[in-house]
């Protein structure tokens, strides 16, 4: 190892530090695991209380199983490098010589059946929320040896072996309790994080107590903008680690302890989604009465990466929300009506790839013919659907959310009838040039009369790696069906173009027969 993050992060030596007495005479003790590479620093502390006595230990790898707001069962999974815990192998051992008594359900107990779990989730050493964890049992467990299902565990020296615990415990109730410590501040993923394009994601949610804006750095669009016979319930996901949202952590409460019924009076709530670059917002998405429909708190690790140094872990929330109602704002489509009120408005949007990697400096070049004006985009991916098995031929654009006017207002438009599935009279059809670049056009698809039929926004995620390695990507996915669609092949038109004219003898410049000489003439 050579990296000095690397170095001081591999402290993987187990040390079983004091065991001590309190005043009432229960026994207290206290594993120490080492220290971790845990992204912006949070980490999950765990407190089990046993018959016999309480023991910490802190699992770098802290997952629920179960979802918290759904409130249908309460599971919870740990995992970490097998080391002194004493308390916590007793009640494993125990789980595993009573299992056959147990595991029908039979209420025969044992001391070490029931235990309480506390989780203190804390960011630089402060505490941000508690989960309460009661009557809980092992549900499963497992000691395995984590590696890289290749070579590299045996010969990179960023790889290798991990042996961990592997804990699941089922639980029979579960609360949460958030800090009211006011000293935390937000935080700015700006200066945290490496966003493409510095694409950024803000929500403002409007409780009825307040007002909390807060920045995430993974979104997903779940579901608003696709064409559907039946009724489409817009909703989103919001992803990031650990941090302190005491009015957020109060909604999801409140949906946790209204789940399961027909209604949740009183706890819904407006958010206001705005994809920024810093100078301006690229788009907005303004959902109404929504509420929290899903909640967990899952650590993102891959294999045996974190524990030996070439990754770590990152503690996140992921929230789920379900609204009423969605409105997409285009701020930049109601500039130009009012900078051209009269006249149709050429955008031309050139993004630059110079910094992603294009083989052989292939491009997507694709120009737009809409009704109120021209606009020509930069996409890096391009899906082309069965043009060969389909009606109608589909294709996909996929790129970091931009500044699209005259495209969103598209997207925006098609969300008014997406109940209504194909092109109808309200549909404003529109044409597509697709061309593939390479100094030269070497591959171009023309599609007419074309519509929207999805759109997806979301971040391009990979386990926990966006967070260890500090970047972010924000993609729009636009989603297209066309009535037409004409392939060209200019090289192959070129190799048969010529540049020289024929020396026939034109029958124009032919003598009418009836102006011939003597001895010839028209009968």
């Amino acid at each position: 190892m050579t990296n000095k993050n690397e170095i001081e992060f591999i402290k993987l030596s187990m040390v079983a530090v004091l065991t001590v007495f309190s005043m009432t005479g229960i026994s207290i003790a206290y594993a120490e695991i080492g220290e971790y590479k845990m992204a912006e620093n949070v980490q999950a502390n765990f407190t089990f209380h046993f018959r016999d006595g309480i023991e910490t230990n802190q699992f770098p790898v802290y997952k629920m199983t179960s979802d918290f707001v759904a409130n249908d069962g309460t599971t919870f999974e740990v995992e970490g490098i097998i080391g002194n815990s004493p308390y916590l192998h007793k009640a494993l051992d125990e789980a595993f010589k009573h299992r056959t008594m147990t595991s029908t359900g039979s209420s025969f107990e044992y001391d070490y059946r029931f235990f309480d779990v506390d989780v203190d989730l804390t960011r630089d050493g402060q505490t941000i929320r508690i989960l309460h964890y009661y009557n809980c049992e092992i549900l499963d467990y497992e000691a395995i040896t984590l590696k890289s299902n290749d070579y590299e565990s045996y010969h990179s020296s960023k790889s290798g072996f991990a042996v961990v615990d592997k804990i699941e415990f089922r639980c029979g109730g579960l609360t949460g309790e958030s800090s009211n410590d006011e000293s935390f501040h937000s935080l700015d993923y700006g200066s945290m994080y490496d966003f493409s394009e510095n694409v950024r994601t803000f929500i403002t949610f409007e409780f009825d107590g307040g007002i909390e804006k807060i920045e995430f750095p993974a979104f997903e669009l779940n579901s608003g903008f696709e064409e559907s016979d039946d009724s489409v319930i817009p909703g989103f996901s919001v992803q990031g680690v650990v941090d302190y949202y005491p009015l957020l952590y109060n909604a999801i409460d409140n949906s946790r302890k209204v789940s399961g019924g027909s209604y949740g009076f009183n706890t819904d709530f407006e958010a206001l989604v705005e994809f920024s670059n810093g100078e301006k917002t690229l788009r907005s998405l303004d959902f109404r009465d929504c509420r929290v429909s899903g909640a967990i708190i899952n650590t993102e690790s891959d294999k045996e990466e974190g524990y030996t140094g070439k990754s770590g872990f990152a503690l996140v929330n992921e929230i789920d929300f379900n609204c009423a109602g969605l409105k997409p704002l285009n701020n930049s489509y109601e500039q130009l009506l009012s900078s051209n009120p009269r006249s149709s408005t050429t955008i031309v949007n050139e993004q630059s790839n110079s910094d992603l990697l294009m083989a052989e400096n292939t491009r997507i070049l694709t120009t737009f013919t809409f009704n109120g004006g021209i606009e020509k985009l930069e996409f890096p991916i391009f899906q082309q659907g069965h043009v060969l098995s389909k009606s109608n031929p589909t294709f996909e654009l996929e790129g970091i959310v931009g500044d699209y006017p005259l495209l969103y207002k598209r997207v925006d438009e098609n969300l008014k009838i997406q109940s209504v599935s194909g092109a109808n009279s309200m549909t404003d059809l529109f044409d597509v040039d697709v061309n593939i670049v390479n100094g030269e056009t070497i591959r171009g698809f023309n599609y007419s009369k074309c519509r929207v039929i999805d759109y997806d926004v979301g971040s391009a995620m990979n386990s926990e790696e966006n967070y260890i390695k500090a970047q972010f990507s924000l993609e729009n996915t636009f989603e297209f069906e066309c009535q037409g669609y004409h392939p060209n092949n200019p090289l192959y038109d070129m190799m048969f173009k010529s540049n020289f004219e024929s020396s026939a003898i034109s029958s124009k410049d032919l003598r009418n027969t009836d102006d011939w000489g003597p001895g010839f003439y028209v009968q």
